[in-house]
Order: structure tokens, then sequence, then C-alpha cells
């Protein structure tokens, strides 16, 4: 028996020569459906007669001319050669016979560096919606025959039915058709269940769906991914869970775009935490005072105690004030005034609007972050700008310092 080696050998010299005679890729028929190569091109012909290649040759250009009468007629007289067997299948595909691929997949194991015939699979296996088959056919093929046509097929069909797909369910994602947009993935996930960009997708929709389980369960597929990595930390966010977004955050390298940003929003969330009863009281206010709004600055950005300002002024009312620190922080950095020829600070009076942007402006400014931008009447929900709804809550207000501080709306 001939080693495999030796044969390798052997069709590299046979193909060689008879590169000489016939077209890689031969001209196409649009109306007979002949989208398929010539059974005696590509590697892996097998090794046949020349007499017998030119007959195989004749009977292609009939199939190709639409005259599959003579083009079988000649092929039967060729007996079981396997050149004459992949154009008799070829001609079954011309007729419409969408029920060969099984036939054709036995054919390839059989045959399986005939670059021709896993390139018909291929397409036998498209035009019976095997995309699977079709794909796999199509990557064997790729792989011993490089040259364009035939080289390229799988490389096009997962354009057309992976990376389209995926550009299709980003933009019902983002139209918020979700079930669609998974219908979308699922016919990707048949083709490739470990493609990055769609589990990656997938985990992002069941996110924004409330199906948290899910999506951690997706991106569980996806260890080494820093996206996946980031999801997860605003996963572990949504669900107030502030250690395991800060690990989620802290192992993205140290160029990820948004590292920073994140792990300091995931930190100070945490720092909340640990506030005392009288600082959580004051975010959670219905309703905030003067004084709730000092308490909440300086939680918020505790970097504020630490900055030099002005006298400690004396104010009488905060004297058994809980936040009495926080007030008289603020006041001696000009951040909130006080009425300094009466003393007083009025902690429980409601903080106006004017107030409140007053001192988130100032906040930044002494931090030196980036000034805030209000918005308008006109301005929509998504707009980059910080609204302050009324009556303000200490709660809105958490939600606007904390995006302050972490870069939005700036």
């Amino acid at each position: 028996m001939t080693d495999f080696h030796t044969s390798r050998t052997i069709l590299a010299v046979t193909i060689a020569a008879a590169v000489s005679w016939t077209s890689l890729a031969l001209p196409l028929e649009a109306d007979t459906g002949t989208d398929f190569p010539s059974p005696m091109s590509g590697p892996g012909v097998e090794t046949i007669k020349k007499s017998q290649q030119k007959k195989i040759q004749r009977g292609w250009e009939e199939v190709i001319a639409g005259d599959l009468v003579d083009g079988r007629k000649r092929v039967a007289r060729l007996g079981r050669l396997a050149p004459a067997r992949l154009l008799e299948y070829q001609i079954r595909l011309t007729e419409g016979r969408d029920d060969i691929t099984d036939e054709l997949a036995a054919f390839c194991e059989e045959k399986p560096d005939y670059a021709a015939a896993w390139v018909t699979l291929s397409i036998a296996a498209e035009r019976a919606g095997s995309e699977l088959v079709a794909l796999q056919a199509a990557r064997r093929a790729g792989e011993l025959w490089t040259t364009s046509p035939w080289g390229d097929r799988a490389a096009d069909l997962e354009r057309r039915w992976i990376r389209d797909r995926i550009e299709e369910a980003e933009r019902l994602f983002d139209s918020g058709d979700f079930d669609a947009a998974l219908t979308e993935l699922d016919a990707v996930d048949a083709l490739d269940s470990l493609n990055r960009e769609s589990v990656l997708l997938a985990a992002k929709i069941a996110f924004a769906d409330d199906q948290i389980d899910r999506a951690v369960e997706l991106l569980s597929e996806l260890p080494d991914d820093p996206d996946a990595r980031f999801l997860e930390g605003q996963i572990a966010e949504s669900r107030q869970n502030w250690q395991s977004a800060m690990d989620s955050y802290s192992s993205l390298p140290e160029d990820y775009p948004e590292r920073g940003s994140a792990l300091q929003r995931a930190q100070i969330r945490w720092r909340l935490t640990l506030l005392p009863k009288y600082a959580r009281q004051s975010m959670e206010s219905d309703q905030i005072t003067r004084g709730d709004l000092a308490v909440v600055l300086v939680s918020i950005r505790p970097r504020l105690e630490t900055l030099q300002g002005g006298p400690v002024p004396v104010m009488s009312d905060i004297v058994d004030y809980p936040g009495q620190r926080e007030i008289i922080t603020v006041v001696r950095l000009g951040i909130m005034n006080a009425d300094r020829r009466g003393h007083r600070f009025y902690p429980d009076g409601e903080a106006a609007l004017e107030t409140i942007r007053g001192a988130i402006q100032r906040t930044k400014s002494l931090l030196g972050l980036p000034a805030p931008v209000w918005c308008g009447e006109s301005d929509v929900v998504g707009s980059a700008c910080i609204s302050i709804p009324s009556p303000t809550s200490g709660g809105s207000i958490v939600e606007a310092v904390f995006d302050v501080v972490s870069g939005a709306g700036s």
C-alpha cells in the first residue's frame, strides 16, 4: 500500500499538471444553478488517466451549458471514479435535489482531501438549510483549498451567518426588541456556541431584561474576557454587591478605558454602606435639607475634609446636630454659606435648587473636576446632563453628586 505522504506527493504532481488545462473555477451559468467547482479542479483530485480527465471535463462543460442528459451519460461511462461520482452529485444538485447532503457527507469522509467535494457538500447543505454542515464543510474546504473563490467560502458564510447576525442582534437590542435580538443570536449559537461577541451580547440582553442569573451564567463562558468582567462589575453594582463590583473592576487591565471611573464608583458605593446612621438617613430623605446636603456632599467625597479653607465659623444651631463636622467643612470651604452675623446655618431649612447646584459646582471646582452640565427643559432622558428633580430627595442628590464624581455629565 502506498503510504500517506507518497500519495500526497502524487496528488500534488497530478493537480499541477491538471491546472494547465482546467480552470480552478469555471464560468457559472446563473440559470442552471451550477455554482460549484469542476470535479477536476482544486487539491485532492484522484489520480486518473488523461483521457478520463478530458471526459469528465467535457461532461462538466455540458452541465455548465445546461445539458444535464448528455452530462449524465458521459458520467455513467466513467464508472466509480471519484471525479465522475462528484459530477453526478453536482448534476443532481443542479436538478434541485437537495436531499443528497448525507450521501455527499459520506463521500467526503471517504475522500477527505478532495476539496471540490467539500465545497459541493457545503453548497448542498446550504440549499438544504443545514447551516452547520455547510459551514463545517466550507471550513474543511478552505483548509485544503486556500485560493479564491472556493477558499473564501467559509469566510463568506461566517460573515453572513455569524457577523451579520450579531450586528443585526445589536441593532435590535438597541431598539429594545430583545426577543428578536435573541432569535438572531440563537442562530449564531447553533453555528458557534462560544462566539465571544454573541455570548457577550446575549449576557447584555439578559442583564437589561433583568435576567441576572442568566447573564452571570453566560459571562462564565468568557473567563478571560475584560468586557465580560466589566459587565460582571455592572451586574454586581445592580445587586448592590460593591465588594464583588470592586473585585471585577480591579481585575481589568490597567489600560481598560472605563476601569478607573468604574472602580472609583464601586469604591464610593461601598464606602456609603459604612457611613454612620445619620449620613444614611440624609441620603434617604424625601426632601433634602441644608444639613442633609452638607452631609451628602462630604460623605460622597470625604477628601473635602482634608482641603484647606477659611477659618472655622461659629454656628450655634449645629452644636448638637449629627452632621456638624460635614457642615463645618462645606462652610469653611465656601461650598455653602452660613449666616455669620447670626451665627446660624439653618440645617433644617429646605435646600433650594440654586443652593444645590452651586454647592455641587463648587465641590467639583475644589476637587479639580470639570464643571457640571445641568439639564434644561428641552433635554430628554438619556442626555449627557445632570437632572435634579423637585422636590429634591436625598437619593437624587446622591445620584447627582455620584454622577459628577464619576465623570457623567461633564
